[in-house]
């Protein structure tokens, strides 16, 4: 399956070189990053900041994502949720990344 990513008018293939770090950068850039690194909220944060904070990142990574991934993502409302299944469904399955996988 190819997939490709919009950035500012630009295409990009969402490759194991290009997708994770070019989205984690958007990310990081717009403060929305917490969500997808931590399953869940963290001490200090209430629930209703914790949950705008998520939905804002699945609102980014939806809408930088192509339509043939969207039909297979747009159910999840959990960012975490929704970047674990990306990286499942994009990175490619060499031994390496298999390896990182299975840690988790």
């Amino acid at each position: 399956m190819e997939a490709t990513v919009t950035v500012e008018g630009d295409m990009f293939k969402l490759t194991t070189s290009y997708w994770k770090p070019m989205m984690e950068d958007h990310l990081y850039c717009k403060d929305l990053h917490e969500p997808i690194i931590m399953k869940e909220k963290p001490e200090g944060k209430d629930d209703k900041t914790w949950e705008i904070l998520n939905r804002k990142a699945v609102a980014v990574i939806l809408k930088y994502i192509n339509r043939s991934l969207f039909e297979h993502v747009s159910i999840y409302t959990n960012s975490f949720e929704l970047w674990t299944k990306l990286e499942s469904m994009i990175q490619k399955k060499t031994p390496r990344n298999k390896a990182l996988l299975v840690r988790r």
